[in-house]
C-alpha cells in the first residue's frame, strides 16, 4: 500500500473529532450522553463479577454498545441495543453464549458486526485447539477474508476511514480483524488447527504470506508503527497506534522491518497520549505498559546499549507504578472504567504486565539482574483476589496462567520421585488449560 497525493503523518486525534462534528454537529455532547450511561451499565456488570455471575450475554452486548458509542454516530442502533442490554440483566442463564452458532458458525451470539464475532470465535478456537476438538459447524461468517483477494479487498475497506461522509471510524474494526487474523497465521498451533479442522478459509501458505505482506506494505517507514488511516479534505492522514504495533511485533514474535524506527519512536513517544504513546490521560496503565513491556522484549537485541540502560529505566519505573499505585494491598488492581471492558480484564492486564517484565519469574527479566523477594507474598494475594471471580471467565483464565503457580502454596517437603513426576504432569494440563486462553487475542479484553 503506497502513499497518495496529500499524504499526512497525523499527530493526534484532531482530524478524528473534527470529521465527527462534521458529521452530526451533536456528536460530541450525544457521544458523552451515552459513554455516561454506559460506565453505569459498567458498574452493574462489574458488581455481577464481584458474585461471580459470568454474565457472557451482557458482556457481549455491551462491548457491542461501548464500540458503538466510541467508534459511530449511529444514535438509533445506540439506543436499541442500550435497552438490549438493560433487558439483559434480568436473564440469569446466559450460558447458550459459549456454543457455537449453527447458523454462520460464530461465537458471536450478541454481535452482528464481523470484527466483534471473528474476535469472540478466536477466543474458543485457541481453547477447541488445545483440547483436539473440532468445530461442528464450518465457520461461514469468514466469508468476508476467506481468500485471498477477499481478504485483501476486506482489509484494504477498513484501511481508510472518512468519518465526515459515514460517521464511523475503522480503527477498532481493522485491529480486531488484523489481530485474529494475525493469530491465524503465526501462532503455530492455531494454524494448523486451522488448516485441518477450520471450514470456512483457505489458510495456506500463500495466504500467509499475502495476510504478511499486507502488514509490510501499511507499516510506517519512518516511525516503525502501525495504525489507521483517515480521509479528510482530501488528504490521507495516517495514524501510529501503539496497540495495532504491538498486537502486530507479539504475534510476528517480533519478525518487522523498521526496528530501529520502532524503537526510537516507542521512547519519543512516551509521554503521549494512547493511542499514539504510553500515556492515559497522563498516567501510566497497565494495559498501555504491557504493550510497550512486550515490545522492548522483543526489540531488545536490536537496541544499543544506551538505549537498553534508557528502556530498563522505563519499566522500573512501570513496575513501581504497578506495585504502589495500581495494586491495592491485598493483591487486586484499581479498576479503571474508561480503559477496562470489565473488572476481569483490569485484573487480567495487571497480570500481564507483571508476567512480562518477569516479575513472578525470573527466567523473563530480559530487562534486569535485579531480584524481587518480595514477589511470592505479592503473587499469593493476586491469585487468592483471581480465584474470587468466576472460574470460567476468559480474562481470569489467561490471568490465572499469566500469574503462575502460587509458590507459597507449594509443600516444602519433599516428594517420591514419581509422585513428583505425577505432579508435573498435572500442572503441565492446568498450564495447557489456562494458555489456551491466554493465548488468545488481548483484543478480547480491551477497552480502547
Amino acid at each position: 500500500m503506497k502513499s497518495g497525493p496529500g499524504w499526512i503523518d497525523a499527530p493526534d486525534g484532531c482530524v478524528i473529532a473534527r470529521d465527527f462534528t462534521r458529521y452530526d454537529r451533536s456528536y460530541h455532547d450525544r457521544a458523552q450522553k451515552y459513554k455516561d450511561h454506559l460506565g453505569k451499565m459498567a458498574g452493574i456488570l462489574r458488581r455481577f463479577s464481584e458474585f461471580s455471575r459470568t454474565m457472557l450475554a451482557s458482556q457481549q452486548l455491551y462491548i457491542y454498545a461501548k464500540w458503538l458509542a466510541r467508534y459511530t454516530a449511529y444514535w438509533p442502533r445506540l439506543d436499541d441495543l442500550v435497552t438490549r442490554l438493560e433487558n439483559s440483566f434480568d436473564d440469569a442463564d446466559q450460558s447458550y453464549v459459549a456454543r457455537q452458532s449453527a447458523v454462520d458458525g460464530s461465537w458471536g451470539w450478541q454481535y452482528t458486526e464481523f470484527h466483534h464475532k471473528f474476535d469472540a470465535t478466536i477466543v474458543r478456537l485457541h481453547e477447541l485447539a488445545i483440547e483436539r476438538r473440532a468445530p461442528r459447524h464450518p465457520l461461514h461468517f469468514l466469508e468476508p477474508v476467506s481468500t485471498i483477494p477477499k481478504m485483501r479487498d476486506y482489509l484494504e475497506s477498513l484501511l481508510v476511514s472518512d468519518i465526515a461522509a459515514t460517521g464511523r471510524n475503522k480503527r477498532d474494526e481493522l485491529g480486531s480483524v488484523l489481530c485474529c487474523l494475525a493469530q491465524l497465521c503465526f501462532k503455530p498451533r492455531l494454524r494448523n488447527f486451522a488448516r485441518q479442522n477450520v471450514r470456512g478459509i483457505e489458510l495456506d501458505d500463500a495466504y500467509i504470506k499475502a495476510f504478511t505482506d499486507f502488514l509490510d506494505d501499511i507499516q510506517n517507514p519512518e516511525t516503525g508503527y502501525w495504525g489507521p488511516w483517515y480521509s479528510s479534505d482530501g488528504a490521507i492522514h495516517r495514524y501510529d497506534d501503539l496497540s495495532y504495533t504491538f498486537h502486530i511485533v507479539s504475534y510476528r514474535k517480533g519478525d518487522v522491518r523498521h526496528w530501529p524506527d520502532i524503537i526510537r519512536t516507542t521512547f519519543d513517544r512516551r509521554d503521549a497520549e494512547y493511542p499514539l504513546g504510553w500515556r492515559s490521560r497522563g498516567k501510566f496503565n497497565n494495559h498501555n505498559n504491557y504493550d510497550v513491556a512486550k515490545i522492548f522484549r522483543h526489540g531488545w537485541g536490536r537496541m544499543t546499549d544506551a538505549q537498553q540502560v534508557f528502556a530498563a529505566e522505563q519499566l522500573g519505573h512501570m513496575l513501581e507504578w504497578c506495585l504502589n499505585t495500581s495494586m491495592r494491598e491485598d493483591g487486586s488492581f484499581v479498576f479503571d472504567k474508561r480503559f477496562y471492558n470489565s473488572l476481569e480484564s483490569c485484573h487480567y492486564f495487571g497480570v500481564s504486565f507483571l508476567d512480562e517484565v518477569g516479575y513472578f519469574r525470573p527466567r523473563k527479566r530480559f530487562w534486569t539482574d535485579q531480584t524481587f523477594p518480595e514477589a511470592a507474598t505479592i503473587q499469593h494475594r493476586v491469585i487468592g483476589r483471581l480465584n474470587e471471580f468466576s472460574a470460567d471467565n476468559p480474562s481470569v483464565i489467561a490471568a490465572k496462567w499469566k500469574a503462575g503457580t502460587d509458590l507459597m502454596a507449594v509443600p516444602k517437603t519433599s516428594a517420591p520421585e514419581d509422585s513428583f513426576k505425577g505432579q508435573q504432569n498435572d500442572a503441565r494440563s492446568r498450564r495447557h488449560k489456562f494458555l489456551a486462553s491466554a493465548d488468545t487475542s488481548a483484543r478480547s479484553f480491551k477497552n480502547d
